[in-house]
């Protein structure tokens, strides 16, 4: 069963994943040069191998939708994408969590380019100019999702249950303590659906005394 890609938002930007051949780049609201569209798929593909190619008609499109919406609305969809951008600062940042090397790295990346004035739209170009800082959130989210799952869980670990580890318990606590919380749980689990030993019809029935 196939599932749908994890999202930093709520609902997807609507960026064509084929391209739009009626639609020409010229179109586009900000000029988009093909070398910047290149390097913002190779470092998505770097973050998010999986992740779609974004070409110059599909980023158009996107650019186009955006410029129609009223500007409030338009920016809070994107502040919806790159809000969640503190708590994957905050997850790096942890010393409790020690996130794996790779990942960390990857994390660095995407926060880089975000915080990079020029880049493939650059940031003060007006309404659209963290289109893509926003588009490259999205795109590269899977790669984060489950992480940061896992994160918020540790925090309210660490929340609850901090002052038993001297208020730092490390990653490794929090997932033993999770293991033991689920092999505790299939225990009563399977006894809570073990049939109790049938001793057969009581004989004369039930008298109350």
């Amino acid at each position: 069963m196939r599932h749908d890609a994890p999202l930093p938002a709520g609902t997807a930007l609507p960026l064509p994943r084929t391209p739009r051949h009626e639609a020409h780049p010229g179109d586009s609201p900000v000029p988009l040069a093909p070398a910047a569209i290149a390097d913002f798929n190779d470092l998505l593909h770097e973050l998010h191998p999986d992740a779609p190619h974004v070409d110059e008609y599909a980023l158009a499109s996107v650019a186009r939708w955006l410029v129609a919406l009223p500007p409030a609305q338009g920016d809070a969809l994107l502040q919806a994408r790159l809000g969640r951008l503190k708590e994957l600062s905050e997850l790096a940042a942890d010393r409790d969590w020690a996130v794996e090397p790779a990942l960390a790295k990857r994390i660095a990346r995407l926060l880089d380019y975000v915080t990079r004035e020029r880049d493939l739209i650059p940031d003060d170009t007006p309404r659209l100019g963290q289109l893509d800082d926003a588009l490259l959130v999205e795109l590269a989210w899977p790669m984060v999702a489950e992480e940061l799952e896992d994160y918020r869980d540790f925090c309210r670990f660490r929340e609850e249950s901090g002052a038993g580890f001297g208020g730092h318990p490390t990653r490794d606590d929090w997932l033993r303590a999770r293991l033991e919380e689920g092999a505790l749980w299939e225990q009563l689990h399977r006894v809570r659906h073990q049939r109790y030993v049938d001793y057969g019809p009581l004989e004369g029935g039930l008298r109350v005394v």
